[in-house]
């Protein structure tokens, strides 16, 4: 940094720096090569990321992590029993993470996605925990609307480890109890 006159200066050589090679994708994508004039134009369209499509913009779900647009049909996400906070905060393929621990489970087929608002959970840290995913419905604790307690059984709210198989009843006033005991974790 600062040198005297006359004083040695050593030279260190780095060797080239290297990238890591990108993730690929676990979404089919499509390409589309556009002419300039047409390219500049669509620019400014919200395109499908899976298919490449700038229509139907009314079904268009964008995520919160990545900033990806996606057609509700081409990820299959349940978009007409989304609430508007479900739909702001909803998370591509790509950038699925556990709504309880915020991580990717090692083992992804533990992961169970809501029906309502397509949030994933991890199954074993579920209350009540599960090893199987249920047969029928899976809904979060955040998407039962209770018409027994009316959601007031929690002091707190609805803890986000909670769910049913049931819309119109949380897991303490029985919306539970259709699961078999197969699925229950022990």
């Amino acid at each position: 940094k600062d040198l005297v006159a006359g004083a040695q200066v050593a030279t260190i050589t780095l060797p080239p720096l290297c990238s890591p090679p990108d993730q690929p994708s676990c979404l089919p994508f499509t390409v589309v090569k556009l002419k300039p004039v047409d390219a500049h134009f669509c620019a400014w369209m919200e395109c499908c990321f899976t298919c490449g499509s700038s229509g139907a913009a009314d079904t268009m779900l964008f995520c919160v992590d990545c900033g990806e647009a996606f057609h509700s049909f081409c990820v299959n996400a349940p978009i007409l029993s989304m609430t508007a906070s479900s739909a702001a905060g909803w998370r591509c393929p790509n950038c699925k993470i556990c709504e309880i621990s915020g991580e990717v489970p090692t083992d992804e087929l533990k992961m169970l996605f809501c029906e309502m608002c397509d949030r994933a959970f991890n199954c074993d840290l579920l209350d009540p925990p599960l090893k199987a995913a249920p047969d029928g419905l899976w809904v979060c604790g955040q998407c039962v609307d209770c018409r027994h307690c009316h959601n007031t059984m929690e002091t707190m709210g609805v803890s986000v480890k909670y769910w049913s198989t049931d819309i119109e009843k949380c897991y303490r006033c029985g919306g539970c109890n259709s699961v078999d005991d197969s699925t229950w974790a022990k």
